[in-house]
């Protein structure tokens, strides 16, 4: 959604960061889920008509292309 104008800020699990350095590093599947996560923005400014924008991105296909 980042190249429809919007920004997300997403928490990944604390084996990508260095500080956590001894954590499993060899996880192919989580790895490969983490790049297809989907992200919606929970906050108290999202809107009834954000709530349709972002639903109408993901009906529009959106999630087929992560997908595929």
């Amino acid at each position: 959604m980042a190249c429809r104008g919007s920004v997300a800020q997403v928490h990944y699990l604390n084996n990508r960061y260095s500080i956590f350095d001894g954590r499993k590093t060899d996880l192919p599947i989580k790895d490969d889920l983490e790049e297809k996560y989907l992200v919606l923005p929970i906050h108290h400014k999202v809107t009834r008509v954000h709530i349709c924008k972002i639903a109408k991105i993901i009906n529009e296909g959106w999630l087929k292309k992560v997908l595929n």
